[in-house]
């Protein structure tokens, strides 16, 4: 890695996709695409140049939230750092990056925002692996690769890159293994498998599916917040330099031409293949700002990754991005302008530079890690028994697979559909309020056979909440806890009978009595084995029929808005930045959330951890690939 204080003499470089395809040459509408269209508006009249101009302003489309890459005056720049590979931003995927190129011979330069001495790392530490030595010899079984694909495909209809996700799932062991090779040895010793086969036996028994959806437990869970710094300091002695502090501004490209094969037929149908020249972008390198405010040119001999994290952050690309959420909010006739992700969301600058340096926005349904770790009240006192706020059934039962009940006492949903998603999407498409939930003596049976999915609610482990000694609280307490703020600061009950159950609960009678009916109804399914409302799973069809009887309930006040977004930039198998053709922008690479192609419809979970995990094994694999290494296919 060199540096340079002197202002450099270079190539003029071409920045963003304003000055290239979609820019002025667009708005004058002499593009060669567009030129078929310009012949027949000179020929056709006014109606075509309308279809026209319709078509231009079409491919010039830029959201007031993206604007103009910033223009820097050569003059203005102060400083310039060459590296074989510049990776703007270090967070998990990032860091993975950067570790991989430097132990294989390239020279990194890490642009990072964050001060050093308080960045703080996305994440609650779950990371998704496969088949690593470190999950064996904590008593993780292997996992079917194959059939982890094939069902994470089904998920999102195809929408996710399989060449990319098999590229994950094929990297994830290796990245696991080197990781707790390399961390600190008290952050080492400390992984722990977040969920087993064990914890969840009996739904491993039964086959491994509820509702035709299949999940994996096998979690790790890592404290990588406490071992990075340690991991950075091994980085710095190979070779890599984190420029902490340091913003990114925008990647500097440089316009040209190249050919690809392309076809032509003649009005008999005689195919002809042929050299068609197209246009090429390069990236170069990128404009940064220092803490002083100063520009710092960046240049990559080989590669530019952006790595600067989701848009989750940004009011006014959250709004424009996602759109179930925005259409969400305006059906419950709420504001949409501030939406944002609550916690780790970022402010979606990685994912501009690209836009500006020519690339395209992931065109999959966006989507978030939702259910969101955090949320606050408006309307209510307490977080007790909020969405996500923490994770123990007793305090955050969403999810858990008992009987639930609308603000009227009716049924409203299969309640094991896909975990915790399935009753959060009703219920964001639902009036706002309390829902309530019903179980029994039969808990514990029914918590075992569900399954390991998003904030699943793994049973007996060490060191995890002791819903047992609590739920037998919620029957002493009895009657008093009812009597305290009418339900408000209390949200669970326990009583031997169902009658005296209901009587302590917050309810007016109507309510009382269709719960109670409800719950008749449903226990006649779960004799016949067959869900006539809802299709519930008949292995999750157990009574509620035997004391004690416990009750909660949980808030939907607003729809959530997740703990950040999961859809970036076009990017092919290799996490190259892909242009408006297709074609991969020469030396630009996107990684992490700055990256599409990963989640296609929602954040549901064959396994736990999955953003962590694809996150730093799909960095580690880029950082490897660039720097020549091999990796598995």
């Amino acid at each position: 890695m060199t540096h340079s204080n002197q202002q450099v003499s270079r190539r003029s470089f071409i920045a963003g996709a304003g000055a290239i395809a979609a820019g002025a040459a667009l708005a004058s509408a002499a593009t060669p695409a567009l030129a078929p269209l310009q012949a027949q508006a000179a020929t056709q009249g006014a109606d075509m140049a309308g279809a026209l101009a319709k078509t231009v302003e079409h491919a010039t489309y830029k959201p007031d939230w993206l604007g103009d890459a910033p223009e820097v005056a050569e003059s203005d720049i102060k400083e310039t750092v060459t590296a074989d590979i510049v990776v703007m931003g270090g967070g998990n995927a990032g860091t993975m990056c950067a570790f991989a190129a430097v132990e294989n011979g390239a020279t990194v330069a890490v642009i990072e925002q964050q001060p050093k001495d308080s960045i703080f790392y996305y994440g609650l530490h779950d990371v998704a692996s496969f088949n690593s030595e470190k999950a064996k010899s904590l008593g993780v079984r292997d996992i079917d690769t194959v059939e982890f694909l094939a069902e994470y495909q089904r998920r999102s209809h195809n929408r996710t890159n399989p060449r990319l996700v098999k590229k994950y799932i094929d990297n994830s062991g290796e990245m696991m293994d080197w990781l707790a090779s390399n961390l600190d040895p008290e952050v080492a010793d400390a992984i722990v498998v977040d969920t087993s086969d064990q914890d969840y036996q009996a739904y491993v028994d039964l086959g491994r599916e509820i509702n035709r959806f299949t999940c994996w437990p096998g979690t790790l869970q890592v404290n990588y917040n406490k071992g990075a710094a340690g991991l950075i300091e091994k980085a710095e002695a190979q070779g890599a330099t984190w420029y902490w502090e340091y913003t990114g501004v925008k990647v500097e490209t440089e316009q040209g031409t190249t050919t690809e094969r392309a076809e032509r037929h003649d009005d008999d149908g005689v195919v002809e293949f042929y050299d068609k020249e197209v246009s090429q972008i390069t990236a170069k390198s990128v404009i940064a700002t220092d803490p002083d405010g100063n520009y710092v040119r960046f240049v990559a001999n080989k590669a530019v990754v952006l790595a600067g994290g989701d848009y989750g952050g940004n009011a006014a690309m959250y709004e424009d991005l996602q759109d179930e959420k925005r259409w969400l909010y305006r059906s419950h006739g709420l504001d949409t302008s501030q939406m944002r992700c609550a916690g780790f969301g970022r402010d979606g600058s990685g994912i501009k530079m690209a836009l500006w340096a020519g690339g395209t926005m992931d065109p999959n349904l966006r989507c978030l890690v939702d259910p969101q770790v955090m949320f606050a009240s408006d309307t209510y006192t307490t977080n007790v028994l909020r969405w996500g706020a923490s994770f123990s059934p007793a305090e955050n039962p969403w999810g858990c697979p008992f009987v639930w009940f609308d603000q009227t006492g009716r049924r409203f949903t299969d309640e094991c559909f896909m975990g915790i998603f399935g009753q959060r999407i009703r219920a964001e498409r639902s009036k706002p309020g309390r829902y309530y939930v019903i179980f029994d003596s039969h808990w514990k049976e029914l918590m075992s056979r569900t399954s390991p999915e998003h904030f699943a609610q793994p049973m007996g482990k060490p060191g995890n909440f002791d819903l047992e000694a609590t739920i037998d609280a919620w029957v002493d307490r009895g009657a008093q806890g009812a009597e305290q703020n009418e339900g408000e600061s209390v949200c669970a009950w326990g009583a031997q009978t169902l009658d005296e159950l209901l009587s302590y609960m917050p309810l007016d009678d109507d309510v009382r009595q269709s719960i109670k009916s409800e719950i008749e109804r449903y226990n006649e399914f779960c004799a016949n084995g067959r869900d006539e409302d809802f299709g519930r799973d008949p292995k999750m069809l157990l009574p509620v029929d035997q004391g004690p009887f416990y009750g909660m309930y949980c808030v939907e006040e607003r729809p959530m808005t997740g703990t950040c977004t999961l859809n970036g930039v076009n990017i092919d198998e290799n996490q190259a930045v892909l242009d408006e053709n297709y074609n991969p922008i020469v030396n630009l690479y996107a990684t992490g959330n700055n990256s599409g192609g990963r989640f296609g419809i929602e954040y549901s979970t064959p396994m736990q951890g999955l953003t962590l995990g694809m996150a730093m094994t799909l960095g580690r694999v880029l950082g490897k690939e660039l720097a020549g290494a091999e990796v598995e296919a």
